[in-house]
């Protein structure tokens, strides 16, 4: 069980997204109430976003109505170009599931690392080890991805 807790990814119809290494972190969302109810539920969290821009069209609307930090497109071709432009600073376009998982596992460690050094300077090394140690396997996982 993961000690950090102030992450979540919320996916947006992306049901074939290899996501297993990053159960603890991520809400796959099938429907957009779904999909608004999770956000807002997880409003205090750093919020991930993750969506294909064939689907982005949908979720524009409910972007405004929810405090996210990063927003990462997979692009299949789509041109959206007019759809993202108030939401350029928060994103990053990936052309691959693999790219995607890559960035999202990278992401994940990041917090974790983020987390551990939090811990550390409270003193409290245990857990700070353990965040570590999970920023660690986030990364090795992300190697899955290359």
């Amino acid at each position: 069980m993961s000690l950090l807790k102030n992450v979540k990814i919320l996916i947006y119809d992306l049901p074939n997204l290899p996501t297993s290494e990053l159960n603890d972190f991520m809400i796959h969302c099938s429907n957009i109430s779904h999909f608004v109810s999770q956000g807002q539920k997880y409003q205090n969290s750093i919020l991930i976003i993750v969506c294909a821009s064939n689907k982005l069209s949908h979720l524009v609307p409910e972007l405004s109505t929810i405090n996210f930090d990063y927003l990462y497109i997979l692009n299949i071709g789509e041109n959206i170009n007019d759809i993202i432009q108030n939401l350029l600073l928060k994103t990053t376009f990936v052309f691959s599931d693999k790219e995607l998982m890559r960035h999202l596992c990278t992401k994940t460690a990041l917090c974790y690392h983020s987390e551990g050094t939090k811990h550390k300077q409270n003193g409290n090394n245990v857990i700070a080890n353990i965040c570590f140690l999970d920023s660690m396997r986030t990364m090795e996982c992300a190697t899955m991805f290359i």
